[in-house]
């Protein structure tokens, strides 16, 4: 029997009616979970080439046919590889005022719904699909560090249920291929540059310099000028491949890193150990996984405490920390992650004195039992705390 995880914001956006639009990277579950919303609308599927194709029936109708079909509730996806008259019959207020349109773009979709000549502009309420969030993945079944550490690669929907070996292994060949599908859909060329960014970005080069010298030593730009390397970072942060934080403290700037634990993971053994030209045993596999898994653990409790408090994460590279987050454009919690059965008195107190250096109200420390840690004047969370709070 398949997960379901519940996405109680979506399924409130899905049961509103009017005219819907969802949009996201592929793979995230806005088609799975906007049938399992909705099980009383009708569903077609735009092929390339603008066909309109019911998969119920196995029918495929053009444009002229389709338009007299949608009269009741329905749903469209891959919205967007329709003939542009479809956006003309919209406008005119023609098919179904119960609609929702799906789309695998992240930036793509937008010249139909913004700038003075989009067909579409102010016709649909938006809904951006993302990923799962921890919180919604933290209101599942948690019983030990194991299933909470199996929590960070099932933010990728299509791994939910998967032993982290076969996540891993098999995830390798579906992150490659997805990359270039997101670049596909929004009508880009993919090239080496692409994956090159992707696999610096995964080795620690988190700034614009630093992932334009790496690709002048790969020899894939003339010179190592953030100028060559600009234009694939822009896609990529459209596309939902990367994000873009700020910087905050005495470093200004931009700190790139991958969106998905997936993607990081699997151009994180590319770019270590040639994980793509190698027959690794999982044995080896799961050794780099598990040094690279505190990492992995910071962002999904950063991701969490943002959605939880309602903040805006930055990166503190002056002293290092682990979760900054802020609340109106100023500084409000700082946060450490380690993630150990237990802490020694040494490393508390290394830990309090990092974040002594912060005048503020809350700082927290998340472990996986706040029963194993010396005690302390911090703000201590575990995983039951997560759990709980998640509710």
């Amino acid at each position: 029997m398949s997960i379901i995880i519940k996405r109680p914001d979506l399924e409130s956006f899905l049961r509103n009616d009017g005219r819907r639009m969802l949009f996201g990277r592929r793979k995230t579950g806005k088609t799975f979970y906007a049938r399992l919303a909705l099980p009383d609308y009708k569903y077609y599927i735009v092929r390339r080439g603008g066909k309109f194709f019911d998969p119920e029936d196995g029918e495929e109708y053009d444009l002229k046919v389709f338009l007299k079909l949608c009269n009741d509730n329905t749903i469209v996806d891959e919205f967007h590889r329709a003939d542009l008259k479809f956006f003309d019959a919209l406008q005119a207020g023609q098919c179904s005022d119960n609609l929702v349109l799906i789309t695998s773009t992240m930036h793509f979709h937008k010249k139909f719904i913004e700038g003075p000549n989009a067909p579409l502009k102010g016709l649909f309420s938006l809904k951006n699909v993302g990923l799962l969030s921890p919180i919604e993945l933290m209101c599942g079944r948690i019983k030990s560090k194991e299933d909470f550490e199996k929590l960070i690669w099932y933010q990728e929907p299509t791994l939910i249920g998967r032993s982290v070996e076969d996540a891993i292994v098999s995830g390798s060949i579906f992150a490659r291929s997805l990359v270039g599908e997101i670049l596909d859909e929004e009508d880009v060329t993919r090239s080496r540059r692409y994956d090159a960014i992707l696999e610096s970005i995964a080795a620690g080069k988190h700034s614009l310099s630093e992932i334009a010298n790496h690709l002048h030593r790969e020899n894939l730009i003339e010179k190592a000028s953030t100028s060559y390397i600009t234009k694939y970072i822009d896609i990529m942060i459209k596309t939902g491949l990367i994000e873009k934080m700020e910087l905050w403290g005495k470093k200004k700037g931009s700190y790139y890193r991958h969106v998905s634990p997936l993607t990081e993971i699997v151009y994180y053994l590319d770019a270590k150990y040639d994980l793509k030209d190698l027959n690794l045993s999982w044995g080896f596999i799961k050794d780099a996984v598990r040094v690279r898994l505190p990492f992995l653990i910071e962002r999904f409790v950063e991701r969490y405490m943002a959605e939880y408090f309602g903040m805006k994460p930055v990166k503190i590279l002056e002293p290092e920390i682990d979760i900054a987050l802020l609340k109106f454009k100023k500084l409000s919690i700082v946060a450490e992650v380690k993630w150990k059965k237990e802490l020694t008195k040494k490393e508390m107190r290394k830990v309090e004195t990092k974040l002594e250096k912060f005048s503020l109200s809350r700082k927290i420390l998340v472990v996986p039992d706040k029963n194993a840690v010396p005690k302390t004047e911090l703000e201590v969370w575990d995983i039951a705390d997560l759990k709980e709070k998640a509710k």
